[in-house]
């Protein structure tokens, strides 16, 4: 199953990963400093120099376990993106965890939000074809 994709070396696929995930986020929301507009809600949280903390959120549903709101880490200096807290998941407790398992984890999460990002996109994509469609 694809929801159990495991690598040999996880710490360099998750920072591949991470970089992917940039550039889907960039596609998806040009520039998350602003108001877009668009179908996912970008909430700023902390803001310095090179780093961003945003929420991410469909914006047609309610924050219930079916529409997830990912807290993300954006670092702007190496283009990446790194998810800290997907709510409505089951909070882990990182003191207690292995290296391992917080590597496993951190993976868990981004590649959920790789799976998120890329049904957005097509959703985005979608409803732009419709609405071409529908003026033309």
């Amino acid at each position: 199953m694809l929801s159990h994709v495991s690598p040999i070396n996880k710490s360099f696929c998750l920072q591949v990963l991470c970089e992917e995930n940039y550039k889907k986020l960039s596609k998806l929301i040009p520039n998350f400093t602003q108001n877009n507009g668009g179908e996912v809600k970008a909430k700023i949280l902390n803001s310095g120099p090179y780093t961003h903390t945003i929420q991410l959120q469909h914006c047609e549903f309610e924050p219930v376990v079916t529409n997830p709101s990912f807290t993300c880490r954006v670092y702007l200096d190496v283009q990446s993106i790194e998810v800290i807290r997907v709510e409505g998941a089951t909070p882990i407790h990182q003191q207690a965890l292995s290296p391992k398992a917080l590597l496993n984890n951190k993976w868990k999460m981004n590649y959920f939000f790789e799976k998120w990002l890329v049904f957005q996109l097509q959703l985005t994509n979608t409803h732009q074809t419709a609405a071409r469609t529908a003026n033309a």
